[in-house]
């Protein structure tokens, strides 16, 4: 049975981080160009700054009214790509700018915004492309006719840190996807789980009903059909059976899942080798929907089983619009012509067509002589659907960051050391910037410790409080020793390669659970910084960049940690009630089988034979009376080996005891067999059990574990005798 994957929700919470990070991004964006928007045309500020502006609100409104984003985020790279391309003719031919243009903030966004939108590889390109553009950039007067070296320095940058935040989102995603299958799959297994605990119960307590009084009365008005006790047994087999198929409780609607499973069983158990597709999880219908909608599958499928004569069929459960319900049974057989069959014939006109047109759906017949045929049966709920709070619960899909650490921890930590190394490089590079040499190596040796520090122990959380002080004591150590050798007058670049290990270091502080000690970090980072920036002639941009930057970068940390921890709670408020939702509803469901399937069947076989029985006026003919032998067998047969039988095998053995063959059914497995075996066995059995020589006919399901899943034992009349066994896959081999 193929099943439609869920959709995570973790799209949801990647619109949200991107359309955050380009909110971000606007205030160290701003703070940049405080000392550049004098010098850019009025023109391009309007379309290139009030574009960006717009398109960020734009993005971080439909990521929280469930818009899609893409528009958005489209219309943000192309006005970032537009302002790249365009900075040199906004900016004075005249004038050499003091420092890198803001835009290169925006850059990356872009590139990220692309990979969530677009793809990874179009993020990627985009991450290239626009990293050796700015580089040209940067070598002109609007680009303060930067080295080469610096050209190269700033495009290392835009590429790496876009890459990494792609490959970051790629890795967070997949692992998302993985654990909301295993999810999916472990729902499913309980859900499955409950259904069968209920339905073993219920079956039970009906088992001991067809034992106590229906097989005893059968037996009993056998041998003794002039007894006024065996008519009081009778009438109370009778009582007995309205009482079971009576409700005792509300009845809750039933799921797609559990839909699934209904037709799967009914026609299972008579055409073993159907095929089933099923795509209806969302799916709630009413419970005496569903009811109706299992006895018109059966029905359907007997005819398939009785008239059709496949080789293969099909059974196809879709949604095709949300609370709607499809179903199409497709055969290979003989086929019919419609419209020849009488109105009269109650297994087309009232068990398929009148029932559904009672619940208000539809059947649809399509046949042709020897071209097979389809069934399809719809249904839709009317005006008055099944009240929301009667409605199953389903379980919100998708995962927190709390939830996988094995599966992303490794790589993201890996990502950390990138971007850690990736800043000692830019430090390297960037030594003709500073006053002195060897602090900066000294600096880069204690924020590599720092960075042991952080990803240590990293399962688990929260993360030690006293390790998450250490970290930040040699942050602000390294901060303090790396200024002290930064020139004066001017912003050094590259040589602050510092303040991106600090901000990268904090936030992995904070997801780690120590938020306090992480914001206190941020904290004293920003008023050291700013107080450098002051002392060292920085002019206003720089000063508030250095001290009031870091915040943005920690605020956005902040709100995405608080959007996993509710999405967490609410997954474990889910994951709380789910296990006594599935109960209560696999209960349900379990009773929903009892009453209007298993008792439907029962009701057909002896309900007209107890009936005569129960009436003390009715002498039981010699006929009536083998039938009654008849039918307390085929019950036997269905308790105690219920693998081997189905109704039409069932119909076989009736008929080949009643000339004589011994027929013996013994099951010794636990479980339901293979579909393919029980296709082949009810193939074999009725070759078997219609020749004229079999004299006897022994069949037994073997316990999990063996070879041949099902043994049959032939005896012919000329005392020859067969062993056959079927594997797993259906495959027969004679001994």
């Amino acid at each position: 049975m193929n099943a439609k994957p869920k959709t995570s929700q973790l799209s949801a919470w990647v619109d949200r981080g991107v359309a955050l990070f380009c909110l971000g991004t606007l205030i160290p964006a701003a703070l940049a160009a405080t000392d550049q928007v004098a010098y850019l045309a009025p023109w391009w500020m309007l379309v290139v700054g009030g574009g960006i502006v717009l398109a960020s609100i734009g993005m971080m409104v439909a990521s929280f009214v469930g818009w899609q984003l893409r528009s958005f985020a489209l219309s943000y790279v192309t006005v970032v790509t537009f302002g790249l391309i365009t900075w040199p003719a906004a900016w004075p031919s005249d004038v050499v700018a003091t420092s890198s243009p803001w835009l290169w903030m925006c850059l990356g966004v872009a590139a990220i915004c692309l990979a969530v939108t677009t793809g990874t590889g179009w993020g990627f390109a985009y991450a290239i492309a626009s990293g050796l553009l700015f580089a040209a950039v940067r070598m002109t007067p609007s680009g303060q006719n930067a080295s080469l070296l610096g050209a190269f320095q700033d495009m290392i940058v835009l590429v790496m840190n876009a890459s990494v935040v792609i490959v970051a989102l790629g890795v967070v995603s997949n692992a998302f996807k993985q654990l909301d299958e295993a999810e999916a799959a472990s729902r499913k297994e309980a859900t499955d789980a409950a259904i069968e605990e209920a339905l073993l119960d219920e079956r039970h307590r009906l088992d001991g009903i067809v034992h106590d009084e229906v097989m005893t009365t059968l037996v009993a008005a056998a041998h003794n059909p002039n007894d006024s006790h065996v008519s009081q047994q009778a009438q109370r087999a009778v009582e007995r059976l309205a009482e079971a198929e009576a409700p005792t409780e509300a009845r809750l609607p039933v799921t797609g899942d559990q839909l699934t499973w209904l037709v799967t069983d009914v026609v299972g158990a008579l055409v073993p080798q159907a095929r089933f597709t099923s795509q209806v999880e969302e799916l709630a219908v009413p419970q005496p929907v569903a009811s109706t909608i299992g006895m018109v599958v059966r029905e359907v499928a007997l005819n398939v089983a009785k008239h059709s004569g496949a080789e293969n069929v099909e059974v196809h459960l879709t949604s095709p619009e949300p609370g709607a319900l499809a179903i199409s049974v497709i055969d290979d057989g003989v086929g019919f012509v419609p419209a020849a069959v009488p109105k009269r014939r109650l297994g087309l006109q009232v068990s398929v067509v009148y029932r559904m047109w009672a619940i208000g759906g539809k059947a649809e017949i399509l046949s042709s002589p020897g071209k097979g045929t389809v069934v399809n049966l719809s249904w839709a709920p009317g005006e008055q659907p099944v009240p929301e709070a009667e409605q199953p619960k389903r379980r919100r899909s998708g995962r927190v960051l709390a939830d996988i650490p094995d599966l992303t921890r490794p790589l993201l930590a890996q990502l950390v050391w990138v971007l850690v190394g990736l800043q000692f490089l830019l430090g390297w590079t960037s030594l003709d910037q500073v006053t002195t040499i060897w602090p900066v190596f000294v600096a880069q040796a204690l924020a590599a410790l720092a960075t042991w520090f952080t990803l240590s122990r990293s399962t688990e959380n929260p993360m030690d409080f006293k390790l998450a002080v250490a970290v930040v004591v040699l942050l602000i150590v390294v901060t303090m020793i790396v200024q002290s050798v930064l020139p004066y007058g001017h912003w050094p670049g590259y040589a602050t390669w510092h303040s991106n290990v600090v901000m990268v270091l904090l936030v992995t502080v904070l997801v780690r659970g120590q938020e306090r000690v992480a914001w206190t970090g941020v904290g004293l980072f920003a008023v050291i910084s700013a107080i450098w920036a002051v002392t060292h002639g920085m002019g206003v941009g720089d000063t508030l960049r250095a001290g009031f930057g870091p915040f943005s970068w920690m605020l956005v940390a902040q709100l995405l940690q608080s959007w996993l921890i509710d999405m967490g709670d609410r997954m474990n408020a889910s994951r709380r009630s789910s296990a006594a939702a599935n109960k209560a509803i696999a209960q349900s469901f379990s009773k929903l089988v009892l009453r209007d399937v298993w008792l439907t069947q029962l009701r057909a076989q002896v309900g007209p034979l107890l009936n005569r029985i129960a009436d003390p006026e009715h002498d039981l003919t010699e006929e009536e009376r083998a039938a009654c032998l008849a039918q307390e067998s085929r019950l036997r047969d269905a308790m105690r080996a219920g693998n081997l039988v189905t109704e039409l095998t069932s119909d076989a053995i009736e008929v080949a005891r009643g000339r004589g063959v011994d027929v013996r059914l013994v099951d010794s497995r636990g479980t339901r067999l293979p579909e393919d075996v029980r296709t082949a066995l009810t193939r074999h059995l009725g070759q078997l059990l219609t020749d004229s020589s079999t004299k006897r006919v022994v069949a037994r399901a073997a316990p999990e574990g063996y070879e041949d899943v099902v043994t049959v034992l032939t005896v012919r009349d000329d005392g020859s005798s067969e062993l056959v066994g079927l594997d797993a896959s259906g495959r027969v081999s004679t001994r």
